[in-house]
Parts: C-alpha cells; sequence; structure tokens
C-alpha cells in the first residue's frame, strides 16, 4: 500500500495577519518486502529533499538533513504502539512546514513524486503469483494499516 498527501492550513488572525503552513508526505506500506523496491521509493523522496532543501548538502552528518527529519518524523508517526511495531517501511511526513515559496515547491514536487516513486514497484509486482499462505499475510497487514487509521492517525480524529 502506497498512501501520499498533502495540504495546505491558512489561518487568519484577528488583527487580519494570515498564517499558512504544509503538511503531508508519502509513505510505503508493501505487504512483501523486496530491498530494491523499498531502496528506489526511500531514494525518491530523498533526491527531492536534496533538490528542495540544498543545505542538506552542506549538513554535518546525514542525520541532520531535511529528508532524515522526515523521515524519521514518518518513522515516529506511522507507529503502532499497542502492537510495538510500524506499519511499515516509511517515507517522509511533515507537519508545521511554514508556507514559503521554496516549502510550496517542495510540496508540488511530492505530489509530482507519487506516481514515479510506485508505478515501477506495481509495474514489476503486480502479476507475481501468490499463495494462500501470503494473501492472508497481505489480510493481516491490511488489518494494521487500518487499525492505525482508526485508533492513531490524527487527520480521523480530528475530524471525529
Amino acid at each position: 500500500t502506497f498512501r501520499s498527501d498533502i495540504r495546505i492550513f491558512v489561518v487568519t488572525a484577528k488583527d487580519g495577519k494570515t498564517n499558512a503552513w504544509f503538511g503531508g508526505g508519502a509513505d510505503l506500506t508493501p505487504y512483501y518486502l523486496f530491498d530494491e523496491d523499498i531502496s528506489s521509493f526511500h531514494r525518491t523522496y530523498q533526491t527531492l529533499c536534496r533538490e528542495h532543501f540544498p543545505s542538506d548538502d552542506a549538513t554535518p552528518t546525514p542525520t541532520d538533513s531535511m529528508y532524515a527529519q522526515m523521515k524519521r518524523q514518518c518513522d515516529e508517526y506511522f507507529y503502532l504502539p499497542a502492537r510495538k511495531e510500524h506499519r511499515g517501511t516509511g517515507g517522509i511526513f511533515f507537519d508545521d512546514l511554514t508556507a514559503t515559496p521554496q516549502s510550496h515547491a517542495f510540496v508540488r514536487g511530492v505530489a509530482q513524486s507519487w506516481l514515479p516513486s510506485w508505478i515501477g514497484i506495481v509495474s514489476k509486482r503486480r502479476d507475481l503469483p501468490y499463495t494462500d499462505q501470503q494473501r492472508q499475510w497481505q489480510l493481516l497487514r491490511r488489518g494494521r494499516y487500518l487499525e492505525f487509521n482508526l485508533l492513531y492517525d490524527r487527520g480521523v480524529r480530528f475530524g471525529l
């Protein structure tokens, strides 16, 4: 399963000043792990971050990069605490990204990366045969995906 979304929040204060920020991301929850698929998916978003946040090339350590921050936020957000497991293999996730021309270009890049990050995986894997045991595993993983959405997703809880 692939999930991605982007959103913008705009708030106008009583004094007429406007604040705006972006949230969103992209993450991969494969039912069957193929290292090359996961690496390719992550590379797409790492490259995107480097293109839009050039300071990533000058950071002292890779853990300081914007990609590393967004990946860490994704890993922390899409976690099922009751099961002590991650929902998938991660990706990027961001909240409270101040709306600027630079961040707007990045968010557009996230939207434009959806298909390129996913379609290659689907094209390679869609016709692979599977066993009944693998089908049961797929159903279990789908259940965990739903479990996260119903119990932990802030967007769902916000809408309730």
